[in-house]
C-alpha cells in the first residue's frame, strides 16, 4: 500500500512540481516588471509585492495540502490546483510580456546616455584616403571647447593620431568650417558624422554626402546630463520637439542635429489645452553656446541639444522643461501605424520620397482634406518649396516656405495625437511601441513618463466623452517678421512684438500670467468665424 501511495505521489509531483516552477518564475518575471514601473516603491508597489508573496505562500501551503489529498486517494484538490495554476501562469505570463514590450521601448527612448561620433572628413575629390597622406596640410576644427563632436572627440584623435597641432584652423561654426573646406582653404574637417543629414539641407551643402568622404571615426559614448525640472507631467510643462530630417529609418541617439523642425510646445493637463509655434530654422538670434552670437537659430543644433535648448530659452525666455528628438523619416511608420493621419492640404503638391527620389519615386498629393499615409505625410511636412522641374504646373502652382512647412508639421502632430483615440488593438500598441523606440529620444525620465500615464488616460477619455474631434485644444502660434540679408545670407528677423504676443500666449496655458478679458466681440453670419492666429499680424519693424 505504502508504494501504491508512493507511485501516486510520484506521479503527482511529475506533473505539479514543472507547474509550480513555471509559475515561480513567472512571478519572478512579473515582480521585476512590476519594480520596472515603480522602483520607486510606491504603496501601490508594496501592495502589488505583498499579494504576490500571499499568493505564493497560499500556493506552498496548498501544494503541501494536495500532496496529502493525493497519499489519500483524492485527487479533487490536485485538479484544483493544476487548473488554478495554469490560470494565474497563462495570466501572469500575458501580462508580464505586454509590461515588457512597453518597458522595452520606453528604455530606448529614456536611455540615459548619448552615442557621439566624429568624423575626420576631406573633399572626395582629393587624393587623401588616410590622415598620413595630410602631413602638414590645414585641418578645421571648432574653437568650442564644449563641442562634443566639433572639439572633444577630434582632440582625441588628433593625440592618438598625433596630428601637428601647428596644423590646425579653429572656427566659430561648422557651415564657415565646411565653406573652406569646399573652397580649398583647408584640406580636412573635423564634423559629426551625421553630417549628411546635418547640413544637407543648407542651400551651398545639398550635396555633401557625395562631395566629401570620411577617413577617420570616433565614437564616444556620454551620459546625458540629468534632467532637473521639478515639473511632472500632471503639471502644466513645456517641451521642445526637435525634428531630425535624415533619411535613415532609426533616431541616431546622437546628441548633434540638422535643427531643420523647431517646435516649443506648451501643455497644460488641467485644462487640456496646448500651444504650438514652429521656430524657422533661419531666425535671427543670439546662440549661447557660441558667445551669444548673433546667428541662425538652427545653427545652434549642430553643437547639440543643450546648446539648442538654451538658446531657445534666451530668444523666448521660456523655462524648457523636456526635449523630445523626432526623426522625421521613421515617421512614415510612425503614420502607418496609426493607420493614416486626417490632413487639410492647403495645395496640391509634390515631392521627393522619404529617401529624396523624384522619377518614379515622387509622392503626388492633391488640395483638400485626405487621409494621408506615412509617405504622404513625410512629404507634407517637408514642402518648403515648388518642384515645377519635375512635377509639371498642376503641382507647382503655389507659395510655401518655411512658415508654411511649419504650418504643415504642426497639423501632422495635432492629427497624430487625434489618431491615438482609435487605437483599440495590441497590434496598433505594438506597431506604435516599435516605432517610438527607434525614431524618438528624450530626456523625460522613466518614472515621470510613466505618471504621464494617468493624464493621458484621461484627455483619452474625456475627448471621448465630449466626442470631440480634436485629441486637446491646440492654439497654434506664429512668428512674424521680414527677410533679411547679410552678406548675401538668408536670415528672417523676427517681430519683438510678435514674440511678445506669442509668449504671452504661452506663459497664460502654464498658468503664470492672467489671461486678459476682451469685451468686444464682432460676429457676423454672413462670414465663418476664425480663431485668431496669435503673433501673425502687421507689426512695424
Amino acid at each position: 500500500m505504502k508504494n501504491k501511495n508512493k507511485k501516486k505521489i510520484k506521479k503527482g509531483a511529475l506533473f505539479l512540481l514543472p507547474l509550480l516552477i513555471i509559475y515561480y518564475i513567472s512571478s519572478i518575471y512579473f515582480s521585476c516588471e512590476i519594480f520596472y514601473y515603480n522602483s520607486t516603491l510606491s504603496v501601490v508597489t508594496y501592495l502589488v509585492y505583498g499579494a504576490l508573496f500571499l499568493t505564493c505562500l497560499l500556493m506552498v501551503i496548498f501544494t503541501v495540502s494536495v500532496f496529502k489529498s493525493i497519499k489519500k486517494n483524492k485527487t479533487k484538490k490536485y485538479v484544483i490546483l493544476s487548473i488554478i495554476l495554469i490560470v494565474i501562469i497563462c495570466i501572469q505570463v500575458f501580462v508580464t510580456f505586454n509590461l515588457n514590450k512597453v518597458s522595452s521601448s520606453i528604455k530606448k527612448v529614456t536611455s540615459n546616455f548619448d552615442t557621439y561620433e566624429t568624423s575626420l572628413i576631406v573633399m572626395n575629390s582629393s587624393n587623401y584616403n588616410s590622415i598620413n597622406d595630410l602631413n602638414q596640410e590645414k585641418i578645421g576644427i571648432i574653437s568650442d571647447t564644449e563641442n562634443i563632436e566639433g572639439y572633444v572627440i577630434a582632440k582625441e584623435i588628433i593625440d592618438d593620431e598625433k596630428i601637428n597641432t601647428k596644423n590646425l584652423e579653429y572656427y566659430d561654426d561648422f557651415p564657415t568650417m565646411l565653406s573652406d573646406l569646399y573652397n580649398g582653404n583647408i584640406k580636412a574637417a573635423f564634423v559629426s558624422s551625421n553630417y549628411a543629414s546635418m547640413f544637407s539641407n543648407l542651400n551651398d551643402f545639398e550635396d555633401i554626402n557625395s562631395k566629401v568622404k570620411s577617413i577617420k571615426k570616433k565614437t564616444k559614448v556620454v551620459k546625458k546630463k540629468k534632467n532637473t525640472t521639478k515639473k511632472t507631467l500632471t503639471e502644466p510643462f513645456t517641451v521642445l520637439i526637435l525634428g531630425v530630417d535624415s533619411e535613415s529609418g532609426s533616431l541616431s541617439k546622437s546628441s548633434s542635429l540638422n535643427g531643420d523642425t523647431i517646435m516649443l510646445i506648451t501643455f497644460n493637463p488641467k485644462t487640456s489645452n496646448a500651444t504650438i509655434l514652429s521656430i524657422p530654422r533661419d531666425t535671427y538670434t543670439q546662440i549661447t553656446c557660441n558667445k551669444n552670437r548673433l546667428n541662425k537659430i538652427n545653427s545652434a543644433a549642430y553643437s547639440g541639444t543643450d546648446c539648442m535648448i538654451n538658446t531657445v530659452k534666451k530668444l523666448t525666455g521660456i523655462d524648457i522643461d523636456y526635449w523630445v528628438k523626432i526623426n522625421f523619416a521613421g515617421a512614415v511608420s510612425l503614420v502607418d501605424a496609426l493607420g493614416g493621419v486626417d490632413i487639410d492640404v492647403p495645395y496640391s503638391f509634390c515631392e521627393q520620397d522619404s529617401k529624396r527620389r523624384f522619377g518614379k519615386y515622387t509622392i503626388y498629393i492633391e488640395k483638400g482634406r485626405q487621409t494621408l499615409n506615412g509617405e504622404q505625410a513625410l512629404a507634407f511636412a517637408r514642402n518648403r518649396h515648388a518642384w515645377p522641374q519635375y512635377c509639371g504646373k498642376k503641382y507647382s502652382n503655389y507659395v510655401s516656405n518655411d512658415f508654411i512647412r511649419g504650418q504643415n508639421q504642426q497639423q501632422i502632430v495635432n492629427a497624430c495625437l487625434n489618431k491615438l483615440k482609435n487605437i483599440n488593438r495590441f497590434s496598433q500598441v505594438y506597431s506604435l511601441l516599435d516605432v517610438v523606440g527607434d525614431n524618438i529620444d528624450t530626456n523625460i525620465e522613466k518614472d515621470t513618463m510613466i505618471t504621464g500615464f494617468d493624464t493621458f488616460t484621461t484627455l483619452l477619455k474625456n475627448s471621448k466623452n465630449i466626442n470631440s474631434e480634436d485629441f486637446i485644444g491646440t492654439q497654434r502660434l506664429y512668428l512674424s517678421g521680414y527677410d533679411s540679408y547679410i552678406n548675401k545670407i538668408y536670415y528672417f528677423k523676427y517681430s519683438e512684438q510678435s514674440l511678445k504676443e506669442i509668449t504671452d500666449a504661452m506663459k497664460i496655458n502654464l498658468g503664470i500670467k492672467e489671461p486678459k478679458l476682451y469685451k468686444d466681440f464682432e460676429f457676423s453670419i454672413n462670414s465663418p468665424y476664425e480663431d485668431k492666429q496669435i503673433g501673425k499680424g502687421t507689426y512695424k519693424y
